[in-house]
């Protein structure tokens, strides 16, 4: 169809597809890049509203695992927290993941949600604080992400308590990263979850909100609380983009990270014998010689500052 404005404009309006590049194969990938409702207008030219459902419930529940369960404590699983707080009217959440290496896939490892309400505002120090105290107590804490607006006064009391908290404002291009980090992970069942009823509910009723500067996860209704997903979106991003460290160097900055926070990460390391299982190192298996707390930790000392260095350790 062609329309005409006389002196301003001439438009060819089409449903179909016109460029010898828009080929069949072309518009499959259009279709699985774009949301649907973004290749609705943007492929399709057809018009649409600016709200959309998050993600195909058929997605989320391949992602469900039924042998999964949340860990109640480990501290040697690295995690990585998102905080979406409120004080009144909507939930606080606190979701905690962790990149799981062998499956390569963002997986959740535990998560708490508070409904405060108006008569009965929530208590940060008691709740908040108290519950990412407990995390770091139970966990290996990498980063916990959060909205600064509410949260000044409580990050700097846990900043001096040693947790890693991570300034994110919850601006369009933030939140357009990490919604679209998390939509991605969902569709591509590369995240792990445990069943939760409330959870896969709060995903059911979560929706896209596009905009002229991206899209972020909103709400259809006031009543729906949404809260969770947030938090999930926001964790799940500190865990993707974390850069990852293998081998011994990864396990020199864990132990320099512990004792920078006055832990003994070496005290519970196996301890080295003749009926200790031997170690596999570079494919060949290799028995450790028993050494003693402080051996061990002057060993691991010097060969730390020897890669910090730049020397080679071996």
């Amino acid at each position: 169809m062609l329309y005409r404005q006389p002196g301003t404009m001439l438009m060819l309006w089409s449903h179909k597809r016109l460029a010898p590049w828009q080929t069949d194969e072309w518009d499959a990938q259009m279709q699985a890049q774009l949301r649907p409702n973004a290749y609705l207008r943007m492929i399709r030219n057809t018009f649409v509203t600016s709200e959309s459902t998050f993600v195909d419930p058929a997605w989320w529940a391949a992602c469900e695992d039924a042998s999964a369960h949340p860990v109640v404590a480990d501290p040697t699983l690295a995690v990585y927290v998102g905080l979406d707080a409120s004080t009144k009217r909507d939930q606080t959440a606190v979701v905690a993941v962790t990149w799981d290496e062998a499956a390569k896939k963002v997986r959740l490892v535990w998560h708490r949600v508070f409904q405060p309400s108006a008569t009965d505002p929530l208590d940060f120090e008691a709740t908040v604080e108290e519950t990412v105290l407990g995390l770091k107590a139970r966990f290996n804490v990498r980063e916990v992400r959060f909205d600064p607006w509410q949260m000044q006064a409580v990050s700097q009391r846990l900043q001096k308590a040693g947790v890693p908290m991570v300034e994110f404002p919850q601006s369009v291009p933030n939140l357009t990263e990490a919604s679209t980090n998390l939509y991605e992970l969902i569709k591509g069942s590369n995240l792990l979850v445990y069943r939760d009823d409330a959870l896969r509910l709060a995903v059911h009723r979560a929706v896209a909100l596009e905009s002229s500067r991206g899209w972020r996860i909103a709400k259809e209704k006031a009543s729906h609380k949404i809260d969770v997903v947030v938090a999930l979106a926001m964790a799940a991003l500190g865990a993707v983009k974390q850069p990852r460290e293998d081998g011994f160097y990864g396990y020199l900055r864990m132990e320099a990270e512990a004792r920078a926070h006055g832990e003994d990460s070496v005290a519970t390391a196996p301890q080295a014998g003749p009926n200790a299982p031997p170690s596999v190192w570079a494919g060949r298996p290799v028995m450790l010689a028993p050494l003693t707390l402080e051996e061990r930790r002057a060993a691991y000392g010097r060969l730390e500052d020897k890669v910090r260095r730049g020397g080679r350790w071996w």
